[in-house]
């Protein structure tokens, strides 16, 4: 059996891929901060940051598959951070890409769509220029220069979110980031707090599920390059909010709707980041989902694993 090294099983995307992968490979996986037992993956608590950490658990595993979910995801910390930021962004991608080629491992790496300024009015291309606008869309564009012209893969989703019961534990990650988007909305809507959602920032929220889905269906092919794998729903952040808090059975009336403005934030974000998934699609013959698609998904393991997060509407 095939051997896949995924790092950053305590993420949300890494944990999905951990447990959707166990049927057809001997699955491996690492974190930092969060310890991380899982079914049928051998896990392993590592710093990215030491290099020898890393060609050590290459020289030991010499897996056929790699999947780097690890990111300093947290834009504002990155923003007063900046070489910290280009440290995992960018610097951990090199020794990954370095270790890959001497054990000739496939790479995937997660990029994102904040690589772009969000001037566009249509769903970018992988095409289209990146223009990052803060500290974290320039390291995560950094990152995947690295793999440019390399027989491995760089894939950008948008707005990750879905259900882990990880990230309910309550430990964050190193740079403080909080639990995914839609998981944030349903703990304040389960305790009846209000919530103040922007309507000016658009964009292809991914389910976690679908992504992990896509990215082993993308392992197992031998092609290279920069895919855009997201949701094919293109939606401000209060459209989706409002779509979530329906679908969980949550009075809509708690969700008001703001715009950016309002917000003292430290790092730009793109207005608008919607992203074109046709390439892949084609390429990959994948099953993107839509947003009402996403959260049945999304619901049905709600349902079995903690249905007290589900409203009373």
């Amino acid at each position: 059996m095939k051997k896949i090294l995924i790092f950053g099983v305590s993420g949300l995307t890494g944990y999905k891929i951990a447990k959707n992968a166990s049927s057809k490979y001997d699955v491996y996986g690492t974190y930092n901060v969060r310890p991380t037992k899982l079914e049928n993956c051998n896990t392993f608590k590592l710093d990215l940051i030491q290099a020898d950490q890393v060609h050590k658990i290459f020289a030991e595993i010499k897996p056929d598959i790699v999947v780097n979910t690890t990111a300093l995801h947290n834009v504002d910390y990155c923003e007063e951070n900046k070489n910290q930021a280009t440290q995992v962004n960018m610097e951990i991608v090199k020794t990954l890409y370095g270790n890959s080629e001497k054990y000739n491992s496939r790479l995937i790496h997660i990029s994102t769509d904040y690589v772009f300024d969000g001037k566009e009015t249509r769903p970018y291309a992988e095409s289209d220029k990146a223009l990052p606008i803060s500290v974290y869309g320039q390291s995560k564009l950094d990152g995947e220069n690295v793999l440019a012209k390399s027989n491995h893969v760089t894939i950008r989703p948008s707005v990750v979110y879905g259900w882990t019961p990880l990230e309910l534990a309550g430990t964050m990650s190193s740079s403080g980031k909080p639990m995914n988007f839609a998981l944030w909305v349903l703990t304040k809507l389960n305790k009846k707090e209000p919530l103040k959602i922007v309507t000016d920032q658009f964009a292809s929220a991914t389910l976690a599920d679908s992504l992990a889905e896509s990215i082993l269906k993308i392992a197992e092919t031998d092609r290279s390059g920069l895919y855009h794998v997201s949701g094919i729903s293109c939606e401000s952040r209060y459209d989706f909010t409002i779509k979530l808090a329906e679908k969980f059975g949550y009075d809509t009336s708690l969700i008001s709707p703001t715009t950016s403005t309002s917000f003292v934030q430290k790092a730009k974000r793109p207005s608008y980041s919607c992203l074109d998934c046709q390439k892949a699609i084609k390429e990959f013959r994948l099953k993107l989902l839509t947003t009402n698609q996403s959260l049945d998904v999304m619901k049905s393991q709600v349902e079995k694993e903690a249905p007290y997060l589900l409203g009373k509407k």
